[in-house]
């Protein structure tokens, strides 16, 4: 966990002695809340968050999303649903939370939900990437196929180089039979981000896709990881 300074007090010779000057203090950079406790394990950082909540002088929103996350990462989804609600009661314009919101929801089948709780973010966060590509596969699921590419054309507008919406749009080439334009966008995951979890999955996709391409007879119908 990173600290703070405190501002120093300047020292000037003057008349053969020490005399303190006193200078007002450069305000302290504020150290955002994410950064705080990055490398903390769910539970030391669960105690830390609701120290925080007890102590008063943070901003509640982010540390109630923040305690959704680590209940999120820990699979207790009920604390994660209380903790991420909260965060929207108190900012309602908190995109992020609806987003894991959606993302939690759809982990459980709850797609309808899942879809309300994107397009909420998208709503009050326009240019949230994951917002719309989490948003577009659903949509593509449910065959709304001009709603999905609304959504996912927009994601790559907003930030071409997120791995994201490039994974799913491998995703709906693979399921059009366009297996070359799916290779393609799974080596731009890759590329784009070779250490992430995303990334692993698109290798593992694009071993399935090899065998398709030795075998242009097969269905493309195989088990993909979304």
């Amino acid at each position: 966990m990173k600290l703070l300074l405190y501002g120093s007090i300047l020292i000037s010779l003057s008349a053969g002695f020490l005399e303190p000057v006193t200078q007002e203090p450069e305000p302290a950079e504020e150290i955002p809340l994410s950064e705080q406790i990055e490398g903390l394990a769910p539970g030391p950082r669960i105690a830390y968050l609701r120290y925080l909540l007890r102590t008063g002088g943070v901003e509640e929103a982010e540390v109630y999303f923040q305690l959704g996350v680590a209940f999120h990462e820990s699979s207790q989804m009920d604390s994660a649903q209380f903790y991420y609600t909260k965060a929207t009661e108190v900012a309602a314009d908190y995109a992020k939370a609806y987003v894991n919101l959606g993302v939690l929801y759809d982990s459980q089948g709850r797609l309808v939900e899942a879809l309300s709780m994107f397009d909420k973010a998208a709503d009050v966060n326009p240019d949230d990437i994951l917002a719309h590509a989490h948003a577009a596969f659903i949509r593509f699921q449910w065959r709304d196929y001009s709603g999905a590419w609304h959504h996912l054309s927009r994601a790559l507008s907003i930030d071409p180089d997120h791995p994201q919406p490039h994974f799913y749009l491998a995703i709906f080439f693979w399921e059009s039979k366009m297996y070359r334009e799916a290779l393609a966008e799974w080596e731009t995951v890759i590329e784009l981000d070779a250490g992430s979890d995303l990334a692993r999955r698109a290798r593992e996709n694009m071993n399935l896709l090899q065998r398709v391409l030795h075998s242009p007879l097969e269905s493309g119908n195989k088990e993909l990881r979304k």
